[in-house]
């Protein structure tokens, strides 16, 4: 459980959680910083993303993170990978300070495209950190085989999820949010072929569609909407549907859509995958990425709402404690070391 005085304020450790990027998507790196009591500092010049921009971006930024270190003297550095490039200045800081750091590596970042061509640089990089953190033992295995420390935790608890109003959606149909980020490995045209076969539920799809899936926005059926990015109105949406859906063809993805939907204790629609099915084992139905098997799970979903609802209800209490006891191990770890 949580104590009343955030984990790191207790141990009079400085604590700074750096991402090299804007504030906006994931809200991992803001929830753990906000439970464990570190600042949070977003370095990022240009939204812009391809190797054409990547020098320009990551040597100002480089330089842009070591003197915001020199001149704060933080003690212990969270970083957010990727890019596993954003340890660089920290490990530069720490090699003329006292400080440590500790990587927290998403999915991606040790594990398949874009980022594998990365493997040597975070190899050396997590040896030299405290830990480094994974969401699930797939990953945590892969940091052991580098001779390195990993830690196991997953996305926070979502305490308050700042809801002033849910939005209202069609009172006379199942509504059912698809968290998406737009990426490419997101079953997207397999929801909507579902749909098709659906029309009394209406489905809401997230993220910014525009550019990628043109087509299929043009070609969805009219209960499905694509929502474009949210901010301030997401959780609201997450609110007021009866089902959150968040799907990925990767096999060792820790998604956030379906970690908002345990916090949230809301019915979830997510893939057959051991990191999904293992963390995620009740209120919850696993479906195959394909048309056939999302419409099946969406079906049988509905007829069981009410009983999924209190099974995800259930489930809250059980990560919530494994949660904080994960977080003082962690706590107990960073102690061990002389900052």
């Amino acid at each position: 459980m949580s104590t009343s005085e955030p984990i790191f304020k207790q141990l009079g450790i400085k604590t700074l959680f750096l991402v090299w990027g804007a504030p906006h998507g994931s809200h991992r790196t803001q929830l753990m910083a906000d439970h464990l009591g570190m600042d949070v500092k977003h370095i990022h010049i240009i939204a812009r993303q391809g190797i054409f921009y990547a020098p320009f971006k990551y040597t100002y930024q480089f330089f842009a993170t070591l003197f915001f270190l020199m001149r704060h003297r933080y003690q212990l550095i969270f970083i957010q990978s990727p890019p596993i490039f954003a340890v660089l200045p920290v490990y530069v800081y720490s090699l003329f300070s006292s400080a440590r750091f500790v990587i927290d590596a998403h999915t991606r970042s040790v594990h398949g495209p874009p980022w594998e061509w990365t493997a040597p640089l975070h190899r050396f990089l997590s040896r030299r950190a405290i830990t480094t953190i994974v969401t699930n033992i797939y990953l945590q295995k892969m940091i052991a085989d580098w001779d390195a420390c990993g830690f196991v935790l997953q996305d926070p608890p979502i305490d308050d999820p700042h809801i002033n109003q849910p939005m209202q959606l069609e009172s006379d149909a199942i509504n059912v949010v698809m968290v998406s980020s737009a990426s490419p490995d997101e079953p997207v045209k397999e929801v909507i072929e579902s749909a098709r076969s659906l029309p009394e539920m209406h489905f809401y799809i997230t993220g910014n569609h525009t550019r990628s899936n043109k087509f299929l926005i043009d070609s969805a059926p009219p209960n499905v909407h694509f929502t474009g990015y949210l901010r301030d109105e997401f959780f609201p949406l997450l609110h007021a549907v009866d089902i959150i859906m968040d799907l990925c063809n990767e096999e060792y993805q820790f998604l956030s859509g379906a970690n908002e939907a345990l916090w949230l204790g809301k019915p979830l629609i997510t893939t057959k995958a051991p990191v999904l099915e293992t963390y995620f084992n009740r209120g919850t139905i696993h479906v195959d990425n394909t048309a056939e098997g999302i419409g099946q799970g969406l079906r049988e979903m509905k007829d069981r709402l009410a009983e999924m609802s209190a099974d995800m209800r259930s489930l809250q209490d059980i990560r919530r404690h494994e949660w904080w006891e994960k977080i003082n191990n962690l706590a107990h770890l960073i102690k061990r070391i002389d900052i």
